[in-house]
């Protein structure tokens, strides 16, 4: 018996053979300039992005699983390798299971003699109380395989003092022109009696070189580490030098900067700039910003024209948000040659050199949930600044520009994540536009106090316990979506969907079957979130579904399980949807519990 009707299998693989054959004879290109998360199910957020030596880029975040429920625990390192178009090249999940653990905050590639790379280098804070050696560095190799722990601190040799750092954070990490890795922070001794700076130097394979804290002199008065906090957020290295402002000769070593304040004085942080010699000595020290507000140095860069840039938040005495300053100094004596204040504006990375010598900042709006990127010329005059993002919260950490002249900033978003929130990379054009992505022209001020420099001088101390832990990596499940140009965002969350709409676009049609077989035989985006694609409800992702939904499309077949007559949740998944700001920082600080040992991350003023 025969019919003229086909049957619904052989319709749909006739459909597929056609789509199969479209989808091998044409190559999509990706467009240069795009906005990209990668992920996994659990939450990542970029603390820093590098460059490296093959061009590429490596991202350190921290990895944590939000089911969790003791505060503190599950904070793993996200370590992730991606080119220039946000494809991951390779990520790893590195820790001390399952217990110990370790939040990132900076990396560097660490390179041999020859400039060659040899690996990456990691620093953070420990998440543990009360450890003398609070202080980590991890090595990996090249594939972000672990190389190397060692942990740093020790008693202050001080007699009678008897004084025991409890937690302590490395905030930067970078390699010096003489090879060795160096790490600046702060160490907290018990009963938050007073926090001080360090800088730590090791050789590349960890052996340490010194460990050396120091004490604001304004505030010694019951001893070192008592009645003091400090802190050391960034630093650069500096080769010798002659001054372009004075002439004066400035030997090589470090520029760091930081904020420094009494324990228990309200409105008495300030921003805080150091230079020192490659042994950490101190060489010239300044104190800037308001004397009425608080401040704290975030960034600092050694500009191609020999000057200091450096940038600062600044705590308003109004109760507005935080604003961003940046001060040009003169390398020698740390002489204030300008400053500009932005209002609308929060900083959360380094501030970059271009090479037509303007500055880059990643951020946020302070007035918005978007990420920024602030484009500013050498006097101060603001060139751009958008915002990046879409129906939930973004923040950028970081930014640089690339060969060609376009801009990549890594971040965070809680847009189409595999969980609660996602590593997120924007490449834009040399002018901040990025076509077919949403970006926003964001409010801002820019002032330009006179505030002027004051002195301060410092104590220190060496500090020498080393410790070394075994340590390992595994890889992780890593997704990678690309969200525009292509995908236009929703006003739902990012776990709501109608089963088989592959593109996300609320239709079922044959874009999805496409869509899907893209996914399958092409190695095309998944669909947002994943269970979307799994049309016939049986679990998995595979070709069953092409079917199912070709079948449903053409040949009267059944209809998708719910969630499919609206958009409804993944029944799948149950982590929280993040929509807000506050939002985000109220499940950053109730699942990271850094609020609760002082640490700033970036996101505050606390030192």
């Amino acid at each position: 018996m025969s019919s003229s009707t086909p049957k619904p299998k052989v319709l749909a693989a006739h459909l597929i053979s056609l789509m199969l054959l479209g989808l091998f004879t044409f190559s999509s290109v990706n467009a240069q300039e795009h906005m990209a998360n990668f992920g996994t199910s659990n939450f990542e957020l970029s603390m820093e992005m590098i460059p490296t030596t093959d061009g590429n880029y490596v991202t350190v975040s921290p990895i944590m699983n939000f089911n969790v429920t003791n505060a503190g625990l599950g904070i793993k390192i996200y370590l992730s390798k991606v080119d220039e178009n946000s494809n991951v090249i390779w990520s790893r999940k590195i820790g001390q299971f399952p217990s110990i653990n370790q939040f990132p905050i900076s990396v560097t590639e660490v390179v041999d003699d020859s400039g060659s790379s040899i690996g990456y280098a990691i620093t953070g804070i420990n998440i543990q109380a009360a450890t003398p050696d609070p202080i980590f560095v991890i090595t990996t190799d090249t594939n972000g395989h672990v190389l190397a722990t060692r942990t740093y601190g020790g008693n202050l040799p001080i007699a009678g003092a008897n004084l025991t750092p409890v937690t302590g954070v490395g905030n930067k990490i970078i390699q010096d022109h003489q090879g060795n890795l160096v790490v600046v922070g702060s160490l907290r001794f018990a009963g938050n009696i007073g926090v001080v700076p360090f800088i730590l130097n090791t050789q590349p394979n960890l052996n340490l070189n010194y460990m050396r804290l120091y004490h604001d002199l304004r505030y010694l008065t019951n001893g070192f580490g008592i009645g003091s906090m400090a802190g050391f957020d960034d630093i650069v290295a500096i080769p010798a030098m002659e001054d372009p402002q004075t002439g004066e000769f400035v030997p090589d070593g470090y520029l760091i900067t930081g904020g420094t304040r009494q324990v228990g004085v309200p409105g008495s942080a300030e921003t805080l700039v150091v230079r020192t010699d490659p042994g950490g000595h101190v060489l010239k020290s300044g104190i800037y910003g308001p004397t009425f507000a608080d401040s704290k140095g975030r960034g600092i860069e050694l500009a191609s024209n020999g000057l200091v840039k450096v940038v600062s938040h600044v705590k308003e005495a109004t109760g507005a948000p935080l604003s961003t300053q940046i001060f040009t100094l003169t390398p020698a004596s740390l002489i204030l040659l300008q400053q500009d204040r932005y209002h609308g504006f929060i900083s959360h990375g380094d501030i970059r050199e271009t090479n037509n010598g303007e500055f880059i900042l990643a951020g946020r709006g302070a007035f918005d949930r978007d990420g920024a990127v602030l484009r500013v010329e050498p006097n101060g005059n603001i060139v751009f600044f958008y915002g990046y993002g879409s129906n939930h919260v973004e923040i950028l950490t970081d930014v640089h520009e690339l060969y060609d002249g376009t801009l990549y900033a890594s971040g965070v978003t809680t847009t189409w994540c595999q969980g609660p929130a996602d590593e997120y990379l924007v490449r834009t054009k040399d002018d901040g536009t990025l076509p077919g992505c949403p970006v926003l022209s964001l409010n801002i001020d820019r002032s330009t106090p006179q505030e002027p420099m004051r002195d301060t001088d410092w104590e220190s101390v060496n500090v020498t316990l080393v410790n070394a832990h075994e340590i390992v990596d595994v890889t992780p499940d890593t997704v990678k979506k690309q969200i525009c140009p292509g995908l236009v965002p929703v006003p739902f969350p990012w776990d709501w969907f109608r089963r088989g709409d592959f593109t996300r676009d609320q239709e079922i049609n044959v874009a999805d079957a496409i869509g899907s077989l893209s996914k399958l035989f092409s190695n095309g985006p998944e669909s947002v979130p994943a269970n979307a694609a799994d049309a016939n409800a049986d679990g998995n992702h595979d070709i069953g579904d092409v079917i199912y939904t070709l079948s449903y499309l053409f040949s009267g077949g059944a209809a998708p399980a719910a969630p499919f007559t609206q958009v409804g949740p993944d029944p799948e998944h149950d982590q929280p949807n993040i929509f807000s700001v506050e939002e985000f920082f109220q499940y950053y600080n109730q699942n990271f519990r850094m609020d609760e040992a002082g640490f700033h991350l970036n996101f505050d003023l606390e030192i």
